[in-house]
């Protein structure tokens, strides 16, 4: 049977490891994936922190301006731009500790990978000893 571009896979001989992304068929894949997933999601979480320091940064700026030019206008004006800042920064923290507990999941996912990793036996029924360590030094 040939197997190419045009001809799809028929039989089970050649079923492929990385197939159906089933989490217990190729632990190593799923921890590439987290550890990819990691890097994006813990530079996510530093802009969202970013994002809430920035916004706390312009409200003061505009508090600012309330002070300097803003002595004709009811008080009211400048505790309205307040709240909407601090509903804004509650907002953008709230995110901020959700992504938090999600960099952690990921950390337990990768911790409990690397475990499956280092049992030893899992797929060829070797004792977890290299067969090439004694290769090439003559022993």
């Amino acid at each position: 049977m040939l197997i190419s571009k045009r001809s799809p896979r028929t039989s089970e001989r050649f079923s492929s490891r990385f197939g159906d992304g089933a989490p217990g068929d190729f632990p190593l894949r799923q921890y590439l994936r987290l550890r990819e997933d990691l890097g994006v999601q813990a530079m996510h979480t530093c802009l969202t922190a970013l994002m809430a320091v920035l916004l706390l940064v312009f409200g003061r700026s505009l508090d600012g301006l309330f002070q300097a030019h803003g002595a004709h206008l009811s008080p009211w004006y400048r505790r309205m731009v307040w709240v909407a800042i601090l509903l804004l920064a509650l907002s953008v923290l709230r995110r901020l500790c959700y992504k938090v507990v999600e960099l952690r999941q990921i950390r337990r996912d990768m911790r409990e990978l690397r475990a499956d990793f280092r049992q030893p036996g899992d797929d060829d029924g070797a004792d977890g000893d290299c067969e090439h360590r004694g290769r090439g030094t003559g022993r």
